[in-house]
């Protein structure tokens, strides 16, 4: 068995439904499938590491805090697709060493799966001894940073269309005067936008809005949240899931029941990406409410997204565009 089978292989034990790239006309749902399912698996990890943050003395809290920030980072990578990709996936000259190269960098980060776990199980074996704590940090803060350099690569590779100049690194070592630096900015800010309140402004676009409801959804793999942000007109700032950031609207669109897997609206084609029941808090004017809803979001290669939010007494649709965090401002109350 050649390589490349190997890889294969290594990937579809991940994701069943992985087909590999050489089909031409299914590149492009090749790699939606795996950005999705891995930021899924990811996702269920974040989950475990949250639970083992609850087992955490308070002298850990903030190590604990780092390790979701940068896993969050990697989640927020694998749901934004890189500037250029979609060219680069419909190029007819598109070699098999080029495709190669791709299939081993998705090899690669469906086995950090099982490398971030067998961390995360040490982490845990290391709270219920109470001893070694601070080495099974490292190991997973380790582990973590070489899969976000992995994604980085592919990014690169795809954006760009380029070969790297050399192998995959091993794991980088972590310095203690690390401690020293900034924590990285796009799961920084992705944990502070999480953090708004009803009564905070956000600026965008030249112009402030008043966080005027906010809505927290519940899943089993985490959290996400929606802000409605108030000024003449109304937006509504997403935050997640797996860290996305997006800027939406609502629109009136009849939905069929039940869900397709692609919507059409304005022109654009939307691929369904994830769907689930969540339980949702509501807060606003008029005080905390919960409830549950069906929600399906859709996304396309160029950053749009679709939401359809089934609340039971009402369906809601929104439309909008992935933006970084970057671009926005907050100012608290």
């Amino acid at each position: 068995m050649d390589t490349i089978q190997q890889r294969i292989i290594e990937i579809a034990l991940q994701i069943p439904e992985y087909v590999g790239y050489q089909a031409k006309e299914r590149r492009r749902d090749a790699d939606r499938l795996v950005r999705r399912q891995l930021a899924r698996k990811y996702d269920e990890q974040r989950a475990r590491l949250a639970r083992l943050q609850q087992k955490a003395g308070m002298e850990f809290v903030d190590d604990i805090e780092h390790l979701d920030q940068k896993l969050l980072r990697l989640i927020a990578q694998f749901n934004t697709a890189p500037r250029g990709y979609a060219g680069w996936f419909d190029a007819a000259q598109i070699g098999d060493a080029d495709l190669d190269q791709l299939t081993k960098f998705d090899a690669d980060l469906a086995n950090g799966v099982n490398r971030l776990k067998t961390a995360l199980d040490q982490l845990a074996d290391a709270f219920k001894a109470k001893t070694g704590v601070d080495d099974a940090i490292d190991a997973c803060a380790e582990t973590l940073d070489a899969l976000n350099s992995e994604f980085e690569q592919r990014d690169d590779f795809v954006a760009q269309g380029k070969k790297p100049t050399v192998e995959l690194p091993s794991p980088p070592r972590v310095s203690p005067l690390d401690a020293l630096e900034a924590k990285k900015a796009p799961a920084q800010e992705v944990v502070a936008l999480a953090n708004l309140k009803v009564n905070d402004a956000v600026s965008f676009g030249g112009s402030d809005y008043i966080v005027a409801g906010k809505m927290t959804y519940s899943v089993a793999t985490g959290s996400f949240w929606a802000f409605l942000l108030q000024d003449r007109e109304k937006h509504w700032l997403r935050v997640g899931p797996g860290g996305e950031l997006a800027i939406c609207q609502e629109v009136i669109f009849s939905v069929p029941s039940p869900l397709p897997e692609s919507l059409t609206y304005d022109k654009q084609t939307f691929t369904r990406a994830d769907a689930d029941t969540a339980k949702v808090s509501v807060e606003g004017a008029g005080g905390v409410k919960r409830g549950t809803v069906d929600y399906a979001r859709y996304t396309t290669d160029i950053g749009s997204r679709l939401w359809v939010e089934n609340f039971g007494t009402e369906t809601r649709v929104m439309i909008g565009e992935t933006v970084d965090a970057s671009e926005l401002k907050l100012y608290r109350r």
